[in-house]
């Protein structure tokens, strides 16, 4: 009779859709794993021949050097007033982005006088509320955008240095006629003396040597 009813009530569930006992469960699908994020930052300028672009996957080394000049003025206030325009020297607009979503954007002056100046737009990619300010920029930003392929100072004009873009200077810069004149006049100024002292020696010798006769 047991198995007479057991038979019965597998049957049942079976009409009814429901597994039988001991039917294997399906295990449920492999989430799929998550995409890394990967940081990016931008550099542009005008006197950059091309945008220079620091993957945090690629560019390990210059892309933590370069975030560590600006992620820290994501939130930060500053009682600093702009500076001078004629005091900035050249600008490298920095955008930082997170899977390929711009995030933050700043404007970098790593030659600014007196030391670097950072200036935040307060119209930011994502968006966020923030007032614009003027920061006392690191005294690393020089080295930091060199090492990204920035070309500060250069004498040549460069074409895709570093990983993406160089500075542009003129190799056929007007020679500074004044500068070179004073040089001229201390090297003639300098030879004089000698001459001079050589034939005071010179004399003094001949004269010495006449007393002894």
């Amino acid at each position: 009779m047991l198995k007479v009813a057991a038979g019965l009530f597998s049957a049942a569930l079976l009409l009814l859709g429901a597994p039988a006992f001991g039917a294997p469960t399906p295990s449920p699908a492999p989430k799929p794993s998550p995409s890394p994020t990967v940081r990016s930052i931008t550099i542009s300028s005008d006197v950059l021949t091309a945008p220079i672009v620091l993957r945090s996957d690629q560019h390990q080394r210059q892309f933590a050097a370069l975030a560590g000049e600006v992620d820290w003025l994501a939130g930060g206030t500053s009682p600093l007033k702009a500076p001078a325009e004629d005091k900035l020297g050249p600008k490298f607009v920095v955008v930082s982005a997170v899977n390929g979503v711009d995030k933050q954007t700043y404007d970098l002056y790593p030659l600014a006088a007196g030391g670097p100046r950072v200036f935040r737009p307060a119209a930011q990619p994502d968006k966020r509320k923030v007032t614009a300010a003027w920061f006392l920029g690191r005294f690393s930003m020089d080295a930091s955008l060199r090492g990204a392929g920035v070309l500060l100072g250069g004498t040549a004009p460069v074409e895709g240095g570093g990983v993406g873009g160089g500075l542009v200077e003129s190799a056929t810069a007007e020679p500074d006629i004044r500068a070179m004149v004073g040089d001229w006049q201390r090297f003639v100024g300098l030879n004089g003396a000698v001459v001079v002292v050589i034939a005071l020696g010179v004399f003094a010798i001949a004269y010495a040597f006449r007393r002894t006769i």
